[in-house]
Parts: structure tokens; C-alpha cells; sequence
């Protein structure tokens, strides 16, 4: 993993390729396959582990709720305004 990643960030536009490179390997390999030296490093990292958790709960667990049932967090529309 460590080395996929080292060579995205080689080539031309670095960033951008090692940031989709990451989040195609951690998709297909999960989180725990990520080198956690570099995930920690990451200046946004408990905010995409929140978003990437609550878009997993959407799916499954529907806590904003639904067309006929009411949501069970009661802070979701808090922090997702707008639906």
C-alpha cells in the first residue's frame, strides 16, 4: 500500500493523484489497509472517518429517517441541514 501510494504521489499533480489513489484503495482494501503514518497526518482525517461512517449509516440504518418512518438521531439534521 505504502508503495502504490508513493508512486501516485510521484507523478505529475501528486496530491490529486495520491489523494484518489488513497481513496480507491481504502474502498477496496477498508480502512485498516491504509498506512495509518500517513492517515494521521492527514489535517482532515476525523472529518472524512465522520462522513464516511454517517454515509455508511444512511444506507443502512436510515437515521434521518424516511418517507414514512421518523429518524432515530435526533442531530442529524444538525449536522446534514437541508433535506
Amino acid at each position: 500500500m505504502h508503495d502504490a501510494l508513493r508512486f501516485a504521489a510521484g507523478a505529475p499533480d501528486g496530491d490529486s493523484v495520491a489523494c484518489v489513489a488513497g481513496a480507491l484503495l481504502g474502498a477496496a482494501h477498508g480502512v485498516e489497509a491504509l498506512p495509518i503514518d500517513l492517515i494521521s497526518r492527514h489535517e482532515l482525517a476525523w472529518v472524512l472517518d465522520t462522513l464516511a461512517r454517517d454515509l455508511v449509516a444512511q444506507f443502512t440504518d436510515s437515521p434521518s429517517g424516511g418517507g414514512y418512518t421518523t429518524g432515530w438521531d435526533p442531530h442529524w439534521w444538525d449536522r446534514y441541514p437541508g433535506g
